[in-house]
């Protein structure tokens, strides 16, 4: 299998077995539903992660450009590299280039993600991501109600050699913004008939506050996050330097507060 291949089985799989979710997220979709923070006067962010139980030892390196955008990036464990990546982006601050130069796993392998898009005052209606030789996503703006209401298709094509058949899976997602900050995410699912609905509420200075997820049809059994403490329903808290830039990020879970990470800017 190709890393296309493996990420949907994984993905199918944990639906299968009652939804078990990785904290560290799985995603084909990239640039259009993230924003990219810029780091202006600062070299290097350094982070260092926790699984909110006491175990640490993760600890990345993002290097940052003269406008403050993040352009590479390394991640280790203890004192062992673990992965590095370079990262080239376009005027809009959006991956046009993903570079995956080292990982541990496959120290030989170079994986490289290579992204277009289409802009309509600076919103992307479009966007084509090329994972592999074969597998591809396509996505695509096909509703905007006044720009508090989006709506995009997503196509993403999978190629198998065997059977010389090239797969489609096909996901609609209707956005809702309030005050120019995305407030509800619904994704319905076309092959597995099933929606998520992400809804989210910020603090005052724009921060992620609050993430609660519903699901249709619901899930038999609550799901099951790995690699850390997690629910659909996260609150997160945080502690911010002078700059507003996070130091320390919480998570709060069933009244529950745990430390996630903690960030230093050079």
């Amino acid at each position: 299998m190709n890393q296309f291949d493996n990420m949907r089985k994984l993905i199918l799989d944990f639906v299968k077995i009652g939804l078990i979710i990785l904290m560290t997220p799985i995603s084909i979709r990239a640039q259009l539903f993230e924003t990219n923070e810029l780091y202006p006067n600062i070299n290097v962010k350094k982070g260092k992660y926790f699984n909110g139980s006491g175990g640490g030892g993760y600890w990345s390196l993002e290097y940052v450009d003269s406008i403050g955008r993040i352009i590479s990036k390394e991640s280790y464990r203890k004192k062992k590299l673990m992965s590095r990546q370079k990262i080239v982006l376009d005027d809009n601050n959006n991956t046009i280039y993903d570079i995956h130069t080292f990982d541990f796993n496959n120290p030989d392998r170079v994986d490289t993600f290579r992204y277009e898009y289409k802009y309509s005052n600076n919103r992307i209606i479009y966007q084509f991501s090329q994972l592999s030789e074969n597998d591809s996503t396509v996505i695509k703006l096909i509703e905007n109600q006044g720009d508090t209401l989006l709506k995009y298709q997503e196509q993403a094509f999978h190629y198998r050699p065997k059977t010389k058949m090239t797969d489609i899976y096909e996901t609609v997602y209707t956005l809702k913004y309030q005050n120019g900050q995305l407030i509800r995410e619904e994704a319905f699912d076309k092959e597995q008939n099933s929606t998520e609905i992400k809804n989210y509420e910020y603090y005052d200075n724009g921060r992620l506050k609050r993430r609660r997820i519903e699901r249709i049809p619901k899930l038999k059994d609550e799901p099951v996050y790995l690699g850390g403490p997690g629910s659909d329903n996260e609150l997160y808290k945080y502690k911010l330097d002078s700059e507003g830039r996070i130091k320390t990020l919480y998570r709060i879970i069933n009244g529950k507060k745990y430390k996630i990470a903690v960030y230093s800017y050079k």
